[in-house]
């Protein structure tokens, strides 16, 4: 499958990276990911850590440079975008293995060799403090390493082309999971069985991994805003919740969906049309100019109406791209303006206590003009299944 991200997209966004550490007085900006958030690392240098952590050192001046553990070498080198590979103890596993007789360089090293003296650090609030003692160490003090996430957020907000390509993609490889499971499902089959059908339909379907740790979730189980699946068998009659997520060159997308099986309770009915109806009211609701709280507070006080503002956990829309659930969150208390080219997921979760609970899901583009484009749909309604 040919790539839709070229490599002239990694050198724009170094090359943006570092006029803005230029124009916030940095000598350079480090950003660090783990294997389960490897957002930042993947965006400048296509390289998601297994095990280890690891970072992208994008100086003002100079070559950049990714940094790794001891023992992705050849897999980062097979795989990097950045030629410049630097690998360092800091960055092994968690279990802290020795590696007697390696000499990798510390981070004095690195400060000498790039001329540190001020750095912003995005991935701040992910740093572990055993890497960032030695660092600001040999910065001369933590007052030399600045948290620089609000920085790095100005580049990656507003989506190029190529990124939307790919979220559209991620999009339609998680409808692809969801339509195995509306072929499959029945009661007596568990969440993670579920989640297996699902997965393997994604990736049958072009992703190269899923975009989170997906889940089905079922009768109370359905009550948590995020979750894991079990080994509870599906039942008639409750709400089954399905977050099905896919991931396309780095890009995460989902599509989060309620189901019952045979006979639905009215009040149980009620309640999913709120949701889907809050749902689609969004997609309306987020176009250019308008102020992201005003959104958020139009749709909650829609749901407040029709009685069900008690079930509000959050909502209505998270920001998406490297990360399915990245800055900015749409919220009542949100001070930013939707531009053209952000793009979200329309996220509400709705829940009654520890009884039941699901959300509508699906990515969306704000355009220039007019109502936010639908990333997926498949599936968009309440299904009701006899089965």
């Amino acid at each position: 499958m040919r790539s839709i991200l070229s490599k002239k997209d990694f050198e724009s966004r170094l090359e943006l990276a570092r006029e803005a550490a230029a124009k916030n007085k940095l000598d350079a900006v480090i950003v660090f990911s783990t294997e389960c958030e490897p957002a930042q690392v993947r965006y400048f240098s296509d390289y998601w850590p297994s095990f280890e952590t690891a970072a992208v050192l994008i100086p003002v001046k100079g070559e950049p440079a990714l940094i790794i553990g001891p023992e992705s070498l050849t897999y980062a080198s097979m795989r990097t975008k950045i030629p410049n590979v630097i690998q360092m103890m800091d960055f092994r596993e968690s279990s802290q293995p020795d590696y007697p007789g390696s000499k990798l360089p510390k981070w004095p090293d690195i400060v000498k060799r790039y001329k540190l003296k001020k750095i912003g650090l995005s991935g701040y609030y992910l740093l572990p403090y055993t890497i960032m003692v030695p660092l600001a160490k040999a910065m001369g003090g933590v007052r030399n390493v600045v948290p620089a996430d609000e920085i790095m957020r100005t580049i990656y907000m507003r989506k190029t082309p190529a990124e939307i390509k790919c979220l559209k993609a991620a999009a339609k490889a998680s409808e692809a999971g969801f339509k195995a499971i509306l072929e499959v499902v029945k009661p007596g089959m568990t969440e993670s069985e579920l989640c297996g059908i699902a997965t393997q339909a994604m990736t049958a379907a072009g992703a190269e991994a899923t975009g989170y740790p997906i889940w089905c979730c079922s009768g109370p189980n359905s009550s948590h805003g995020i979750s894991r699946p079990t080994l509870r068998k599906i039942r008639r009659g409750e709400i089954v919740h399905f977050s099905i997520g896919a991931k396309v060159e780095g890009y995460s997308a989902s599509v989060g969906r309620p189901i019952v099986l045979g006979k639905c309770p009215k009040d149980t009915l009620a309640f999913l049309q709120v949701g889907l109806d809050a749902a689609n009211m969004t997609f309306d609701e987020m176009r250019a100019g308008r102020k992201a709280r005003d959104v958020a507070q139009k749709i909650h006080q829609f749901i407040i109406d029709k009685g069900y503002g008690d079930t509000i956990l959050y909502g209505p829309c998270h920001g998406t791209g490297q990360m399915e659930c990245e800055y900015p969150f749409l919220e009542t208390s949100s001070t930013y303006t939707l531009e053209a080219g952000m793009a979200f997921m329309q996220d509400m979760f709705l829940h009654r206590g520890t009884k039941d609970g699901f959300r509508w899901e699906d990515g969306l583009l704000v355009k220039a003009k007019g109502p936010a484009e639908m990333f997926s749909n498949y599936g968009r309604k309440i299904n009701i299944l006899d089965r």
